[in-house]
């Protein structure tokens, strides 16, 4: 499989804003070399350290309580189980993980096998988005992008809160989290060809074709991952079967 690389070498700001600092380092391009700034010193992110938002008990309360998962049809074939997102939830941003109920936004079963569907109907969503895929091997993984999913026209987005995510072989419900390392920007590249997360060296961290059924996964320095999924590997790239995708709209509670 011909995976495109991308041919600009800008970066944009997210439609609701950024975590990054516009001294920040930039690169437009995955296979543009990196310049390694550590965790704890990565540009301009600090995360929910230090942050009094005022409503402790409140939050203790409500992050207490399971997600509620919405849209989601009878018929429809799950993808993202409730254990699963209350594993996820601690992950997310402050704010976000005071959302009670998760919308979705888009599944391949429930929507209709289609980038320019699921890209429709992200766009009108201005919230965060979880993008949860399954393949035939039964694995379940995803990215985390606050910005949400939308058409990037040739630019990386996202900020330093995204991840990327994928639950263990022994236990579906115990997630393992790959956080932004700090070394570059490439965060969510969304173009009509492909969906991409995290990159660098010459790889994407997650990649999904136009046909929505084929993607990849290598390790990247965007978020120092190991390959989500388990299939035919070439070097260190593992392509994978996509056989389950939902995106779900996380926003206020």
């Amino acid at each position: 499989m011909s995976i495109p690389a991308p041919t600009t070498t800008r970066t944009t700001p997210s439609r609701t804003g950024s975590s990054f600092f516009p001294g920040s380092v930039k690169h437009g391009s995955p296979f543009a070399s990196h310049i390694y700034v550590p965790p704890s010193g990565a540009p301009g992110f600090a995360g929910d350290r230090n942050w009094n938002p005022g409503f402790e008990f409140d939050r203790d309360d409500v992050e207490k309580k399971s997600v509620r998962l919405l849209g989601r049809k009878e018929i429809t074939t799950p993808v993202l189980s409730v254990s699963m997102a209350d594993a996820i939830r601690p992950h997310l941003p402050a704010l976000s993980r005071l959302a009670t109920s998760w919308t979705l936004v888009y599944s391949l079963d429930q929507h209709g096998i289609s980038l320019n569907t699921l890209y429709a109907r992200c766009e009108a969503q201005q919230i965060g988005a979880l993008v949860v895929m399954q393949d035939s091997a039964g694995g379940v993984f995803g990215a985390w992008v606050s910005e949400g999913i939308y058409l990037s026209k040739g630019a990386y987005y996202g900020s330093g809160d995204s991840f990327l995510w994928r639950s263990t072989q022994n236990n579906a419900d115990d997630i393992q989290v790959y956080k932004w390392t700090g070394k570059n920007e490439y965060v969510a590249l969304c173009e009509p060809e492909y969906l991409s997360f995290g990159g660098g060296e010459g790889h994407y961290g997650l990649y999904l074709d136009d046909t929505l059924l084929t993607g990849t996964t290598h390790p990247c320095p965007t978020f120092g991952n190991e390959c989500l999924a388990d299939g035919e590997r070439t070097r260190q790239m593992v392509t994978f079967d996509c056989v389950g995708l939902e995106v779900w709209g996380i926003g206020g509670p």
